[in-house]
C-alpha cells in the first residue's frame, strides 16, 4: 500500500528503537547520519559523522 506498518524510523523514533533493544542507557560508539532525522541518534553517539548528499550516484 506504500504506508508504513509503524512510525517512520527517524528522529526520536530511531533512538526509541535503539533503547528498546539495547536498554535505556544505550550509547553508540559511533554513528553516521545524512538527514536531519538522524540528529537525535547522533546525539547519543560518542563520535558522530554527518554528511548531506546532494548529487545522485
Amino acid at each position: 500500500t506504500g504506508a508504513f506498518a509503524g512510525p517512520n524510523c527517524r528522529g526520536e523514533e530511531k533512538v526509541r528503537r535503539l533503547r528498546a533493544v539495547y536498554g535505556p542507557d544505550v550509547r553508540l560508539a559511533a554513528a553516521y547520519g545524512d538527514t536531519s532525522g538522524d540528529a537525535q541518534m547522533l546525539a547519543i553517539a560518542d563520535e558522530g559523522g554527518f554528511r548531506v548528499f546532494r548529487a545522485r550516484p
